[in-house]
């Protein structure tokens, strides 16, 4: 036998071996990778698919492709709104369902005969434009602030009565209540909401429209306003059905005040973007913008450093941002300010007369009427309080046509 030449062969012959098993190897990661990442275009595809038909419940076929223009637009006073409370008025919450604009009014009770007052009680008024005003739910029953519409048509709200998250039959007014507490404590008087395509909840839950009548030690706290104490957040919240048609949900605090403590400062508005891939939030310090991915928020940016109410959305990809900024009629002037896609100014409405510009509805036959809410305390100390060079008007509700579609609340 010529060894010289054997042990090559075999050499050769594990080299290959080697070969085919490394080979296999590669083939079998790179299937597999390959098999994750089509999983995942799927998954992708298929929310991008969702997201378009809840956009498309209120967005008419290429209404996104419409270029907002707002020459010779002036937001108009309402007149003949009615308000539930002496001095005091906050307009706020507006949503449009099956041509009426639903609003909640808050104020609070006249002193009783040992001179404690209620406040921040909340009704809430059904107005078809055109017609008078008329009380939906007595502040017994409602106690809201922000009200919106899920995937279905429901009425969710933000009820600081009670400190929930609740269902509210448009029908029989029953209030359902879906979620009320973090941690074993009372939210503080939950604010804001906005509800995705698969009827996730995000909400802001400030602590300054608590009800006089509940204990401070009982709620979830935080400091007054310019505080970055813990205690004021911004919570996710996913709804499921139980056997017995029950609905239940689970709240979860989301990641915002942790990256940006500023926004522990009554927060406030909270809007999703058009696609839902980020999550817009205000409050006392300004508005930022989150990117979202399953539910989760990061790489925050701050866009504005107003304070900042409530928020809108039109079929456009705009944002309605209501805020305060000095204009020549006032150092406080209360303005929509309208963010595009980029997040780069693209308009101004001044609100005027008003003491604080509050929230953003669009509504109408055509979805094209903008709703501008805001509210007014009459009083700064002894003296009635100046909007500019006049006294402030009494809460109210403005309006302006615009050649672009927009979501109902």
């Amino acid at each position: 036998m010529n060894i010289s030449h054997t042990k090559p062969n075999k050499y050769k012959l594990i080299l290959k071996l080697v070969s085919a098993v490394c080979i296999g190897f590669l083939t079998a990661s790179c299937s597999y990778s390959t098999d994750e990442q089509t999983v995942a275009r799927e998954k992708n595809s298929t929310t991008s698919n969702a997201i378009k038909n809840a956009n498309a419940l209120y967005c008419s076929t290429d209404s996104q492709d419409v270029q907002l223009d707002l020459t010779n637009t002036k937001l108009v006073r309402e007149q003949n709104i009615p308000l539930m409370y002496q001095g005091y008025n906050n307009i706020e919450g507006p949503v449009w369902y099956k041509g009426a604009l639903y609003y909640s009014n808050m104020g609070s009770h006249e002193p009783d005969e040992t001179g404690f007052e209620l406040s921040n009680q909340t009704t809430i008024w059904r107005w078809v434009v055109g017609s008078k005003p008329q009380v939906w739910m007595k502040d017994t029953d409602a106690g809201t602030n922000g009200l919106a519409l899920d995937s279905k048509g429901n009425l969710i709200v933000t009820r600081q009565l009670d400190g929930s998250i609740s269902l509210v039959d448009w029908q029989t007014q029953h209030v359902t209540p879906i979620t009320k507490a973090y941690q074993n404590k009372r939210f503080n008087s939950p604010n804001d909401l906005t509800i995705g395509y698969d009827d996730t909840v995000y909400f802001t839950d400030p602590n300054w429209n608590t009800p006089s009548n509940i204990n401070v030690a009982d709620i979830q706290g935080g400091g007054q306003a310019g505080s970055t104490e813990p205690g004021q957040r911004i919570y996710r919240l996913s709804r499921s059905k139980t056997v017995n048609d029950e609905i239940t949900g689970v709240v979860k605090a989301t990641k915002v005040t942790a990256l940006v403590p500023a926004l522990r400062d009554k927060p406030n508005g909270i809007i999703l973007s058009l696609d839902q891939q980020q999550l817009l939030v205000g409050g006392l310090q300004g508005l930022w913008v989150f990117d979202l991915q399953s539910g989760e928020v990061a790489n925050p940016k701050q866009l504005l450093n107003t304070p900042i109410d409530g928020l809108g959305k039109d079929c456009s990809g705009n944002i309605y941002v209501t805020t305060t900024r000095e204009i020549p009629e006032r150092k406080d002037g209360q303005v929509v300010v309208i963010l595009d896609k980029q997040h780069q100014e693209v308009g101004m409405l001044k609100v005027p007369g008003i003491h604080i510009v509050t929230n953003i509805a669009f509504g109408g036959d055509d979805r094209r009427t903008l709703f501008v809410t805001g509210l007014t305390a009459p009083m700064d100390g002894n003296k009635r309080r100046q909007c500019g060079d006049k006294a402030c008007l009494k809460a109210g509700i403005y309006t302006a046509k615009l050649n672009v579609e927009g979501f109902p609340y």
